[in-house]
């Protein structure tokens, strides 16, 4: 039997931010930021864990110094932050938002995100082109900030399999059935994974109830929506394999987890992560200083020492030990697919809706 996160089928679809209804480091800048010294306080929602870690080791001194204000976090799964902007709309709680590139779209169209000025944040001139997924609305403004590239990989625990997977067709594998942990019909990837499945069966866009029926196929014994859902399982042997984020299983690779992992020969699914500014925020220039600093060249730096996600600031240098534990680099990048953000948000209700409704109960008769 399947085991099932604790969420129903209307949270499913809205989860990823209500897609349904989205119809310290001493630094040194070429261009700083300026100094607002005006104090107060901004409120960043985003995940918690590695990524709130890192924000308040990494980017909290910093920006204290430069603008006399401190940080204050809600933190949460995407899903429920974004459904809580939806909720505040017009008189939001949080001042910068952490989310997928999907997510960033959805909230501008939603109007509960919004774009700023270009000129304001400097340090977006040295961004890499391929972080850049999202349009900004106008000439001159940044829909947000990519800070980091992370990729969604193959794990798999190699004291349990003999011969390690290759491809993603390899999810498929007599050995994995009934040990397999894949992502949960509302998790950030699932667009992209529901495409991958429609061409390993010899489908496409244009044909993707292959897709679906490949999906069909599989024998997860787990849902996941973060690493914490299925790492215990790994340590018992009831998960012998796995789908997650390459810089999660390299943080499970810390603490003594049996686990590996491959970017898989049709690609690994790249996910630039991006911070933008929630609409009707009361902190502007905060708010922009600090996406300023999240793609500071020695931020971005600590941060992939800390955290092992990918810089995006073509300016960053990272030491190569531990650039080769994750999505850094030409050679590495070549080796990562990257999906259509707003194809992803146009398809998420229909594709969530065929999941819970037709893979998912499949999964569970099996």
């Amino acid at each position: 039997m399947i085991d099932l996160p604790c969420l129903s089928r209307r949270s499913a679809l809205r989860l990823l931010g209500g897609a349904a209804g989205l119809g310290g480091t001493r630094l040194a800048r070429a261009q700083p930021a300026p100094a607002i010294g005006t104090g107060g306080r901004l409120t960043v929602s985003t995940w918690g864990g590695i990524t709130s870690d890192g924000i308040r080791d990494h980017v909290g001194p910093e920006f204290e110094k430069l603008t006399g204000a401190k940080l204050a976090f809600d933190i949460g799964g995407q899903g429920a932050r974004y459904n809580k902007l939806l909720a505040q709309k017009g008189n939001p709680s949080a001042d910068v938002f952490f989310g997928t590139d999907e997510s960033v779209v959805g909230g501008l169209r939603a109007g509960v995100l919004q774009p700023t000025d270009q000129a304001a944040v400097p340090n977006f001139a040295d961004v890499q082109p391929w972080a850049v997924s999202v349009k900004a609305p106008a000439a001159g403004q940044i829909a947000g900030v990519p800070y980091t590239m992370i990729s969604y990989a193959l794990a798999y625990d190699p004291t349990a399999v003999k011969t390690p997977p290759t491809s993603w067709g390899d999810l498929w594998r007599p050995e994995f059935a009934g040990k397999l942990a894949f992502a949960a019909a509302g998790h950030s990837q699932m667009p992209a994974l529901v495409i991958l499945a429609a061409e390993l069966a010899g489908g496409s866009l244009t044909n993707i109830d292959l897709g679906f029926a490949k999906l069909a196929q599989l024998r997860p014994n787990k849902l996941t929506f973060f690493w914490t859902d299925w790492a215990p399982m790994l340590k018992t042997g009831d998960t012998v394999a796995a789908t997650e984020f390459d810089y999660y299983l390299e943080a499970m690779k810390l603490q003594g987890y049996p686990i590996d992992y491959v970017f898989p020969t049709e690609g690994a699914i790249g996910s630039p992560e991006l911070v933008a500014m929630v609409a009707g925020t009361k902190n502007r220039e905060l708010a922009q200083v600090f996406m300023n600093l999240m793609i500071d060249p020695k931020v971005q730096e600590a941060f992939a020492v800390s955290t092992f996600q990918g810089p995006t600031n073509r300016k960053t240098q990272v030491p190569a030990a531990v650039a080769a534990r994750m999505s850094y680099g030409d050679d590495k990048l070549k080796r990562v697919r990257f999906f259509d953000p707003v194809l992803c948000l146009d398809n998420r209700p229909a594709w969530t809706e065929r999941m819970t409704t037709e893979v998912i109960p499949a999964w569970q008769s099996r």
